[in-house]
């Protein structure tokens, strides 16, 4: 029996051209079929997105988060013909929302809420030329709110102390109070852009984050929340 020397067995398994060929080709393939598939949040349905944060496997992860951002760039590049994007989500990290919502103007995307979308996600909403709502669906709003926790846990990250000169917690607090401020103002504009009734803006101000705000639909259509 004729024994090869293992240099020729990677030769002829690793470096012959057309099986090199192959396995490139391979590759290529399977690094594009899972590219979509990658997010569980993200699926695509000819020129449809759809957007459920409640599909994540981590339920940490069931919100909009930096993550997605990225995610759904790299979606809309891959598949120019994507149209509308459907959404269903509770909500999530308000800038990675804002950001979203910055992609959904600029690709000129209809947005269409199933189910539901509270919190952060009405930002994302708002982004659509066209809004629309699912028969038996809600939309919710409520004011901003930062959890004691949260508060603690960012105060006392070392990084960020640094960044802001933090020297004790009064200087957060004001820090704190300043930023809450800006975000405030910067949610009214965003929502005037999109031509949002000024007076339903106000009202989304003062419902809880514990139980929200859900307008009737007409409400949504007067307010120009919805479109159509």
């Amino acid at each position: 029996m004729k024994i090869m020397s293992m240099g020729k067995i990677l030769y002829r398994n690793i470096f012959s051209p057309m099986k090199r060929f192959k396995q490139i080709l391979i590759l290529f393939i399977l690094l594009n079929s899972t590219s979509l598939i990658a997010n569980p949040k993200f699926k695509i349905d000819d020129n449809i997105l759809y957007y459920n944060t409640n599909l994540a496997v981590d339920e940490s992860n069931q919100e909009i988060n930096w993550d997605d951002v990225d995610y759904f760039q790299k979606v809309l590049k891959e598949n120019p013909g994507i149209k509308i994007i459907h959404l269903t989500s509770w909500g999530g990290q308000v800038a990675a929302a804002v950001e979203m919502a910055d992609i959904i103007i600029d690709y000129e995307l209809d947005t269409h809420v199933q189910e539901i979308c509270f919190s952060a996600c009405p930002l994302l909403l708002i982004g659509g030329d066209t809004r629309t709502l699912e028969k038996g669906s809600k939309i919710g709003f409520h004011r901003t709110y930062w959890s004691s926790d949260g508060m603690k846990t960012y105060y006392e990250d070392e990084e960020l102390k640094e960044i802001y000169e933090w020297k004790n917690e009064f200087d957060f607090s004001s820090w704190a109070y300043d930023d809450s401020q800006e975000e405030i103002y910067q949610q009214f504009k965003y929502y005037l852009e999109r031509g949002v009734d000024p007076e339903f803006v106000i009202e989304t101000m003062k419902a809880r984050s514990d139980d929200g705000w859900y307008p009737r639909r007409t409400e949504l259509l007067s307010a120009k929340i919805l479109t159509k």
